[in-house]
Parts: C-alpha cells; sequence; structure tokens
C-alpha cells in the first residue's frame, strides 16, 4: 500500500483541522459565556440569600465549585484551540512547500553564514529562500544548530546510513510531525539556551551535608520553642534564641541563596519551552538505531528527564511559595523551609544539570530528523543516495536542484572519477552553468547530511565540498573581484590538505582578468587541484579555457549548455550535452537590445 501524495495528504488534514478549529471556537465562546455565568451566580448568592440562611454556605460552594469548573473548562478549550490552530498552520506551511510557495517562511538560519565556508554562501544554504528556510522544521535553537551542522560539515558514511534509516522511519509518521510542529513555530525559536548551557558548569554554590543537618536542627529546636512557649508556659527565651542563630545563619547564605534561585529560575524557564520536545521524544518507541541512541540518551538511571526537570520545578514552586508569600514566609524561615529549598537545588544541578547538555543534543538530532523527514516525505520521488567509501566519485542521473519549482526543474546527468575527474563547462550567459554547479553542491551537502536528493540516482564518495562563485570586490577591506577571488583559490588549495578529497565547483574561473592570463591561470589552478587530488567542475563563457581539455587527456571533459533564437527571443532548454558550445549569445542579446554592432 502505497502513501497518499504529500500535497493530498496535508489538505485533508489542514481541512479537517481548520475544521475543527472552527469548532472549537463555537466552544470557547460557550465556556466563556459558562465562565461569566458561573461568576455572576456567585455574585447573586451574596445579593439575593442572606449569610445567616442557613443554606448559604452551600449555595455559595456549588457557584463557586461551577465557576472553578467553568475556568479549567475554558483553559482546556482554549489550549485545545491553540494546538489545533497551530496543527493547521503546520500543514499550510507544508502545503507552500509541496505547492513552491515557501520561500521567506521560516526560519532563515543567517547566523549560520560564515564568509570563510568552503561552500555555505555559495551555495545558498541559509539566508531567505535558502536550502536551510526549507527545510528547517526545528523549533528550537538546539535543532536549528544540529540541522546547521550537519548542511556544514560532511558526515562519514556510517552516519550517514544512520540518518537515512532514521529519516526513513520519520518520513510516513505524519501524526508525529504534527504532534511536533504544534510544539512551536520554526521561524521564531522559543527555547534559549544562554543559562541551560552555563548554569551546569558554574561552581557549586551551596554543598556538603552540614548546612541541611543545621537547618533540620534548628527547625526542629524552633519548632519545639514554640511548642514549650504556647503549651508548658515556658517563655519565649528559647525560641528566641533559635530565631538569633537562624538569623545569623540565613544572613549569612542569603545573597548566596539568592543567586541559586535567580539562576535557576531563569533556566527552568528555558527548560519550560524546551520540555515539550522533550516529553515528545520520551512518549516514543523508535526502531532504527540512532533514534533508539537519542531516545537512550534521555533516560536517566531508567527515569525520563521530564520528571527531573519537574523536580526542579516543584522545589521553585516552593520557593516562591516561601519566600514571595509574605503570610508564609514568617513560618518558613522559622523552619529554616528556604534554605532546604536551596540546598536542593543546587545538590539538582550537580546531579542533573551536567545532563542538560545531552538532553538538549537529543533533542536537537531529533529536530533535525524530522526536518529531513518531512522533505522525504514530500518529495517521495527523490531517492536516498548510496554513500560509501572509495573513489573519489560523483555518479547521478536526473541530477537538478531541488529548490527550483518542479515545473521548470531540468535534471542532468552527471559523472566524474575516476575519469574524467574535471568537466569544463561551457556555455552562453544565463544557460544554466552556475545552477548545474550549486545544483550538485547542493545535493552532495543534502546526501552528507543524510537527506534524500533531487536526482533519479546518486552515488557519491565521501568529499570535502569547496566552491568559489561569488566573489566580489570589498571597499572595506580593500580588495578587488579578482583578489577576492584567487585568495578563494587559495584556501581551496590548502583545504585539500584535509583527510577527505576535495569537490571543487569553480565558477567562471578567473573572470577578473584578461584572456591571455585567464587562460594561463585556469590552467595552472586545474593543474595543482587535480593534482591535489581533487576532482570536480569549472564553469566558463570564455571558449579558449576549453582547450584545456585537449592537453589533459582522458582525465578532462568538455560538456556545455545551448541556447536558441526563436521569434527574437533566446530560450534555454537547461540540457548539458558534450562538447564545446558552438556559439555564444552576448551578441544577440546585445542586437535585441538595439545595440548596434561593428
Amino acid at each position: 500500500m502505497t502513501d497518499p501524495p504529500a500535497g493530498a495528504e496535508y489538505e485533508h488534514r489542514r481541512t479537517g483541522r481548520e475544521s475543527e478549529a472552527w469548532r472549537l471556537e463555537g466552544r470557547e465562546q460557550l465556556a466563556g459565556r459558562w465562565r461569566i455565568a458561573a461568576f455572576l451566580a456567585i455574585v447573586s448568592v451574596f445579593l439575593i440569600v442572606p449569610t445567616s440562611n442557613p443554606l448559604f454556605i452551600l449555595w455559595l460552594s456549588l457557584a463557586v465549585i461551577a465557576f472553578l469548573a467553568a475556568v479549567l473548562l475554558h483553559r482546556r478549550v482554549i489550549g485545545a484551540l491553540e494546538r489545533t490552530r497551530r496543527a493547521a498552520g503546520y500543514f499550510r506551511s507544508g502545503l507552500d512547500r509541496v505547492h513552491d510557495q515557501w520561500a521567506g517562511h521560516g526560519a532563515t538560519g543567517e547566523r549560520y553564514l560564515d564568509a570563510k565556508h568552503p561552500y555555505a554562501a555559495d551555495l545558498d544554504l541559509f539566508g531567505r529562500a535558502s536550502l536551510f528556510q526549507y527545510l528547517c522544521d526545528a523549533h528550537t535553537p538546539a535543532g536549528q544548530d544540529i540541522l546547521a551542522s550537519w548542511l556544514l560539515t560532511p558526515a562519514e558514511p556510517d552516519t550517514v546510513r544512520a540518518r537515512q534509516s532514521a529519516v526513513a522511519e520519520l518520513r510516513r509518521n505524519v501524526d508525529l510531525r504534527e504532534a511536533h510542529g504544534v510544539l512551536g513555530d520554526p521561524g521564531k525559536p522559543e527555547l534559549k539556551t544562554r543559562h541551560l548551557l552555563s548554569w551546569p558548569d558554574a561552581a557549586p554554590v551551596l554543598t556538603g551535608r552540614a548546612g541541611p543537618i543545621l537547618a533540620v536542627v534548628l527547625g526542629v529546636l524552633a519548632l519545639a520553642g514554640v511548642v514549650a512557649w504556647a503549651v508548658f508556659d515556658a517563655g519565649p527565651s528559647p525560641l528566641l534564641i533559635v530565631v538569633m542563630i537562624e538569623v545569623v545563619i540565613v544572613a549569612r547564605v542569603w545573597a548566596r541563596a539568592r543567586e541559586v534561585m535567580r539562576d535557576s529560575q531563569a533556566v527552568l524557564a528555558e527548560l519550560a519551552a524546551f520540555l515539550p520536545v522533550l516529553r515528545l521524544v520520551e512518549s516514543q518507541r523508535f526502531e532504527s538505531a540512532l533514534l533508539r541512541s537519542l531516545s537512550d540518551m534521555l533516560k536517566v538511571d531508567g527515569e525520563p528527564p521530564s520528571r527531573r526537570v519537574a523536580r526542579l520545578a516543584r522545589l521553585l514552586d516552593g520557593w516562591d511559595s516561601a519566600v514571595r508569600n509574605q503570610f508564609t514566609l514568617p513560618v518558613a524561615l522559622l523552619l529554616m523551609v528556604p534554605v532546604h529549598i536551596v540546598y536542593a537545588v543546587d545538590r539538582w544541578r550537580l546531579r542533573d544539570g551536567r545532563r542538560v547538555r545531552a538532553w538538549l543534543d537529543a533533542v536537537g538530532n531529533f529536530e533535525a530528523l524530522v526536518s529531513l523527514s518531512a522533505f522525504a516525505y514530500e518529495h517521495a520521488d527523490y531517492p536516498i543516495p548510496d554513500v560509501a567509501p572509495g573513489g573519489p566519485t560523483l555518479d547521478a542521473d536526473g541530477l537538478a536542484h531541488p529548490l527550483i519549482p518542479a515545473a521548470r526543474r531540468i535534471g542532468n546527468d552527471i559523472r566524474l572519477g575516476p575519469e574524467p575527474e574535471l568537466l569544463l563547462v561551457s556555455g552562453s550567459n544565463m544557460s544554466g552553468k552556475s545552477t548545474l554547479l550549486r545544483a550538485i553542491g547542493v545535493n552532495v551537502v543534502l546526501a552528507f547530511a543524510g537527506a534524500p536528493v533531487c536526482a533519479r540516482r546518486l552515488r557519491v564518495s565521501p568529499f570535502a565540498v569547496a566552491t568559489a562563485m561569488r566573489q566580489g570586490d570589498s571597499l572595506q577591506d580593500g580588495v578587488s573581484a579578482f583578489y577576492a577571488e584567487i585568495r578563494r583559490l587559495q584556501a581551496i588549495r590548502e583545504y585539500m590538505r584535509g583527510p577527505l578529497p576535495v569537490l571543487f565547483l569553480l565558477d567562471e574561473i578567473l573572470r577578473g582578468t584578461n584572456s591571455h592570463d585567464r587562460r594561463v591561470g585556469a590552467e595552472a589552478v586545474i593543474d595543482a587541484l587535480l593534482r591535489g587530488g581533487a576532482i570536480g567542475l569549472v564553469s566558463t563563457h570564455d571558449l579558449a579555457l576549453a582547450e584545456i581539455v585537449d592537453r589533459l587527456g582522458p582525465q578532462a571533459a568538455n560538456v556545455h549548455f545551448e541556447d536558441e533564437l526563436e521569434d527574437g527571443q533566446v530560450r534555454f532548454d537547461y540540457r548539458l550535452r558534450p562538447g564545446i558550445v558552438p556559439r555564444g549569445n552576448g551578441l544577440v542579446l546585445l542586437r535585441l537590445l538595439g545595440f548596434e554592432l561593428r
């Protein structure tokens, strides 16, 4: 039995959730009216029934119970309504991706852009209408950080296969992705991790057993002093002596205690936003090894971390009740309750705080896998690439750019390694050279991240991708476009010293210099890259560079894109062909724009 197309399934679920939201809106209005009516009933009891009436307490109790029930019902309906609206929004976002209307919606990931990264900027990994924005379903910074790291760093083949297995398991689980989707908005991460990451590493503030034991003893003595004064008429002196000792001890630790509780409150606020995703992962039973390992990371002595976090929440609620309530504060101080709470919170941090990083990592990996699984589900025709040691090799059929709408997308076959190691791509302006290079780069990035690829088939060996496509001049740095490009090429050469072979993608190589220097310089660059064990593509519209292939022999091959002039318009089919482009379109375009050429 095959799954329904993603668009049909999303539309069915969106319609259902919007209908449910419409029904809940009516229930919310009704629950709100019942809440008002119950409150008016309480007022009416005071106005109508005399307080001396034996039935006054009964009627007042019934009205208060009705009001509390109405408040509880109203809150539950509001919560259900909010979740249903988020679910409808989640499927609307999915439909936007399916219908190629997603650009500008969701997290852009611009904070991950690094001009020195070997390919991120050239391949449009981050920013508006980027690959990250297309993929990202993570709504915690932990999830977005992990997804970005997968796009920025190629994984080992074993890791890739583990992710592929996890993505395959999650792909059909639309219910799980919906349950995750209602927890937040990828465009507005709800979890801040500043305190969560620093708090566990802070030095302990209140430790040791002497403090809690002394607090217990003083609390018991204070209680005994109260009983002795009230029952045995022993006078206030014993109690006052104990209270004075308590005041001295509390005064000595109060500043540190407030520091502990202030930091803990900030951490709990962050954990509260993080907790729904944590509970969702805890509630699942997975089959793939990677997902099971993530689930195991969340277990602490067989206990889910949500219970551990709940303990911290209860401690902090106890602090609020004891210290911030003027009626309970005297009794709490007398029994040394705040001291007990502070010591318990610091013990929690020392015992469980160090596990927070692992919890964040598990949730981040889960959200990254959820993002890739949605991509896989929405593109059921995209294959799982074969990422295996060997090579260097890149072998693809029908490879295209995944961010180009399907109606306009043209796939091409690519063969690199062991022969040829270089494809020199020629073609006129706007014929598709740059798009081809980016399509190759983006699909290789997807493959190493563990995602399906936009192709009929892809087999690729481990690579370090390096690009030189968009170098421009910089007034601030005093750098010309040509110098920026050769610095980038030098960086690629240095990059070749790493453990992986390099897949280079060079667009319009050395465009900022004259034809002679371009020819000689391009040949030198290509020779250095091939001698270093790299393979890749170089695009150009300078047909003189195509002669480099003749000298390299079977190491290199010329391929090209063509265009045709029809009814006064230049048309492109974006299909890659062997050999050198037979003609350019620069002069044709100038004539079409009305320039007279001699």
